[in-house]
């Protein structure tokens, strides 16, 4: 008869190897419980992680457009609402002009004056306008205010219209300089010429944001403020009938003006639908990719949890039987 035998060494071992691989068990099946997916990745997929790899890159991606959605959402509605505050002021300032035209122009002529010295200003505030630290209207020179002060505005303005002979020399002379690089390119507009690079918001879809405080648009806006701004300069030496002409002129490009305005807020807003409608689309696509993800490595809470009550059990007894090992002794066995 062959009888079988351990020796305590080689007991004790199996024991501590037994009490060590329980005690594993337990720690993952914990993790499994509290988290809701396997503890080893690998052995769930039986080392096929090409598919789950390609999953974790899907979901980075998504998290910086996700990002860069988030902050071009949040540039697109700075922009609206800089452009929503030079349309209003443009629709008073028309309005005013209105008023000035249709009672005796020599009268309101110092009121639209001090009321387009102070719009203009405004408007100066409103381009140099940044929203998290970046300057909205200075293209790739986001940390610069690309407008310089109303003050220098007025004084470049003044000495290029200086020596004007009438008012339609005026207005030449001041869209010259305002149009020309060397002069309110130089003098007054800080800003990069380079507009923003696109923002990308998935791998196919993508944002511009190209508009400057340069831009026609808002040239004429600040010429139109700042004309009817210095109208009495001792150096223009207007009568009260060229105010009054000057103010009439002036009025005809502000009313287009408007409308131009108008035109580049809803071009705006469409930049803004387009950024919603992409980030809504790569929250949906998110919450398939966490699906698909959490449905290869999720686990059964009910089967953990039994096999974790199995696991306690098993190292209960354990513990048991390693006590009862312990007290034994010969002389309690004779």
């Amino acid at each position: 008869m062959n009888i079988g035998s351990r020796g305590d060494m080689a007991h004790s071992y199996a024991m501590q190897s037994r009490n060590a691989a329980l005690k594993q068990d337990m720690q993952r099946l914990t993790l499994e419980i509290s988290t809701g997916q396997v503890a080893d990745i690998r052995t769930a997929l039986a080392g096929n992680v090409a598919y789950l790899n390609d999953l974790d890159r899907s979901l980075t991606k998504l998290t910086g457009y996700e990002l860069a959605g988030s902050e071009a959402q949040q540039f697109a509605d700075g922009v609206q609402s800089a452009l929503s505050r030079i349309s209003d002021l443009n629709t008073t300032f028309r309005d005013t002009l209105i008023g000035a035209t249709n009672t005796a122009l020599g009268v309101n002529t110092e009121s639209v004056q001090n009321t387009a010295r102070d719009f203009l200003g405004q408007t100066v505030s409103t381009l140099n306008t940044q929203v998290s630290g970046r300057t909205l209207f200075a293209g790739t020179a986001t940390d610069v205010h690309p407008i310089a002060s109303t003050e220098d505005l007025l004084a470049g303005l003044s000495a290029a219209v200086a020596g004007a002979g009438s008012v339609d020399d005026i207005l030449t002379a001041a869209q010259a300089w305002f149009d020309d690089p060397a002069g309110f390119g130089t003098d007054v507009y800080f800003g990069s010429d380079t507009p923003l690079a696109p923002v990308a918001l998935s791998d196919t879809d993508a944002v511009e944001f190209e508009l400057r405080a340069n831009d026609p648009l808002f040239r004429d806006t600040l010429r139109n403020l700042a004309l009817i701004s210095i109208a009495d300069d001792p150096a223009l030496a207007l009568s009260n009938t060229q105010k009054s002409e000057l103010l009439q002129k002036t009025m005809i490009t502000v009313f287009t003006n408007v409308d131009d305005i108008t035109q580049l807020r809803g071009s705006i807003g469409t930049s803004e639908a387009h950024i919603e409608a992409v980030s809504v689309r790569n929250s949906s696509e998110r919450s398939a990719l966490e699906m698909a993800r959490n449905n290869l490595l999720s686990v059964d809470p009910f089967e953990a949890a039994t096999e974790l009550e199995q696991v306690q059990f098993q190292l209960q007894s354990l513990y048991a039987i390693t006590a009862r090992s312990s007290q034994l002794s010969l002389v309690n066995y004779l």
